[in-house]
């Protein structure tokens, strides 16, 4: 099954395909229908692919400091723990040759050993990083950064 996921830059035609699947991964509508064609656009956005189905993303965008921010990195849940989310990171890594940062739940031990494993390292700790009161994003966060 993994010798058959591809990694390649996401196109906008591909754009509704990820958001309906961040959508199932993440259990609510995550973004809407015009951000992902955006990121596409002028961020940075890789998909796995096994044959005609996105079965993860990563999707990110430059920031006024001239870092990378990851708003989003999913992989559908019958495909995690194969290294396919590791992928997705490493070709966004070693596209941009700037500092990737990005804001992650402490709760979430796998998704925080990943990003150790890929030398991200914490900056610190944010409340309520994202301004929502309640809902997927609320409570602490951490600040993560991978120098380039």
């Amino acid at each position: 099954m993994v010798d058959n996921i591809k990694i390649r830059k996401a196109k906008i035609e591909d754009s509704q395909e990820i958001r309906n699947l961040e959508t199932k991964v993440w259990g609510e509508e995550c973004t809407n229908k015009y951000d992902i064609p955006m990121y596409i656009r002028f961020g940075y956005v890789y998909i796995a692919k096994e044959k005609d189905k996105i079965v993860g993303a990563i999707c990110g965008y430059k920031t006024k400091n001239n870092k990378i921010y990851v708003c989003d990195w999913f992989v559908d849940k019958k495909y995690r723990n194969k290294k396919i989310g590791i992928k997705l990171y490493k070709r966004l890594i070693s596209t941009v040759k700037l500092p990737i940062i990005t804001f992650l739940d402490p709760k979430r031990i796998p998704t925080m050993n990943a990003h150790k494993n890929l030398g991200f390292k914490v900056v610190k700790k944010v409340k309520n990083a994202y301004g929502l009161k309640k809902g997927l994003e609320g409570g602490y966060r951490l600040l993560v950064i991978k120098k380039s």
